[in-house]
């Protein structure tokens, strides 16, 4: 019974609270489990039936079977790839250089045809003991590093730390500095979502994002995008790039760039849209006797953008 005195403010306060229709409550469980198992536990088809001319041959360590190729001969120099990248992004460089060098071009673990023993970190002093095991599996004592991307923060990370084992050091639109990171990367830092929208990515959305690390979009080929697509399909490659997106830190590589003591090179596409060229001019500020290049109408991956400017780079500062 409702007493004539009470306020309606009173009547509305004890009406019981709304409730979901049970119907809506199934749904929105039935959207997470499909979210979650989308994201861990269904797994996307890799790509079948392609046969890459660049596979080269294998080193084993207790760490990781290294994917890699050697050519040329005289002083060595070793490339390293960026993120979602292999040896062969580098397949205009290494013809020049091997005129006067052994190149060794090695996949690190989530890159390539490389494949790791057990559990792995991914982050960068793992990176870089990696890129170490491959240098002592190599027999080389003292080589020239030559990164680009996350693949020049590594070697960065390696030189800082292991100072006796580089001489000269080359970072290409590298990150590195205690700066932000990639816009291009951030959707695969969240939990979840990451995890889905790596499974979810196809050839098409591959190709979007690598044109974006290019100015010249000719030099974006069917074979340009096939040839990493194809190991980047993969399940265990997918995993892989969503751990390295997450563990990138650059603030022991940036504290530590006063006592690099590599001769270093700094080359920089002008038109990266991923990092900017500022950051080329920080790096010539406080690396010990840097020098900077900046490639005019050059993006991101600036070695396969623009070859025929980088590669004389390349070869000069590596000569000297």
């Amino acid at each position: 019974m409702v007493h004539l005195a009470e306020t309606p403010e009173r009547l509305v306060r004890r009406r019981p609270g709304r409730r979901w229709p049970r119907w809506a409550a199934v749904a929105v469980a039935l959207l997470v489990a499909v979210t979650l198992f989308g994201a861990y536990g269904w797994q996307p088809a890799a790509v079948d039936g392609h046969r890459s001319a660049y596979e080269g041959g294998y080193l084993d360590t207790p760490q990781a079977r290294f994917h890699y190729s050697k050519t040329g001969s005289g002083s060595p120099v070793v490339l390293v790839a960026g993120g979602a990248q292999w040896l062969y992004s580098y397949r205009d460089t290494i013809p020049e250089l091997a005129r006067e060098h052994t190149v060794y071009a090695v996949d690190l673990p989530g890159q390539g045809y490389t494949t790791v023993k057990g559990e792995f970190a991914y982050d960068i002093p793992a990176m870089a003991q990696a890129l170490g095991s491959f240098l002592d599996a190599a027999g080389l004592s003292t080589v020239s590093l030559v990164g680009h991307s996350w693949g020049g923060a590594w070697s960065l990370y390696y030189a800082e730390h292991n100072p006796a084992r580089v001489d000269r050091l080359v970072l290409l639109d590298s990150p590195g500095l205690d700066k932000p990171l990639a816009s291009q990367t951030a959707l695969f830092s969240v939990p979840v979502v990451g995890e889905l929208a790596v499974k979810l990515m196809g050839r098409a959305d591959f190709e979007k994002s690598l044109r974006t690390a290019f100015a010249h979009q000719d030099r974006v080929t069917a074979e340009t995008v096939d040839e990493t697509w194809h190991w980047m399909s993969r399940p265990d490659k997918r995993e892989a790039f969503v751990s390295l997106v997450r563990t990138q830190d650059y603030k022991a590589t940036d504290a530590g760039l006063a006592r690099l003591r590599a001769r270093t090179l700094v080359i920089w596409g002008q038109a990266d849209q991923w990092l900017p060229a500022a950051y080329a001019q920080e790096y010539g500020r406080r690396i010990p006797g840097a020098t900077v290049k900046i490639v005019p109408g050059a993006g991101h991956n600036v070695h396969e953008d623009a070859p025929e400017q980088v590669n004389p780079l390349l070869t000069a500062f590596l000569k000297a």
